[in-house]
């Protein structure tokens, strides 16, 4: 097997064991799914061929499922690691504060509009119901509902066929 394509593989393994906990009742599903990924990558010239041949078999797909029934190990960083994180993070911001911002006015623009039209249809809801039309405005676009996905129904079934 190339030494590219057994990179590949181990990176795979080595996933497993670092970074999640393998559930007892999973260790043969994981077993035999690392052993088919190394027949594979017996079979593969190298890693690029591989990782082609990874994506296209499904394994990848096999891979997220059981990842997903695994349970994450707890993972301390250490202060070099947080101060990265950090660095990019900021690097991120400046390189995208105009759209962050941008993004941030239309949230709380659209947040504004929601909770405005949510007050107007309270108000208008407890006006018909002081004045007592409410439950007659609830019957009739009941009413006008069930005529609307009666029509789209009919609709549907007198369709002319092409």
């Amino acid at each position: 097997m190339d030494s590219s394509v057994m990179q590949c593989i181990q990176m795979r393994i080595d996933f497993f064991e670092k970074y999640y906990s393998v559930p007892e009742q999973l260790n043969p599903e994981v077993d035999a799914f690392i052993e088919e990924m190394k027949s594979l990558g017996e079979q593969s010239f190298d890693a690029q061929d591989f990782e082609a041949k990874f994506a296209m078999s499904g394994f990848q797909d096999r891979l997220n499922s059981l990842i997903m029934r695994c349970t994450p190990k707890p993972y301390k960083m250490t202060e070099e690691e947080k101060a990265a994180s950090k660095a990019t993070a900021q690097q991120i911001f400046e390189e995208d504060r105009e759209r962050i911002h941008k993004e941030g006015v239309e949230e709380a623009v659209d947040y504004a509009a929601v909770m405005a039209e949510e007050e107007f249809s309270a108000l208008k809801r407890k006006a018909m119901i002081e004045t007592g039309v409410y439950d007659e405005y609830t019957r009739a676009s009941n009413a006008i509902d069930i005529a609307k996905n009666a029509g789209g129904f009919l609709g549907k079934i007198f369709k002319k066929k092409k």
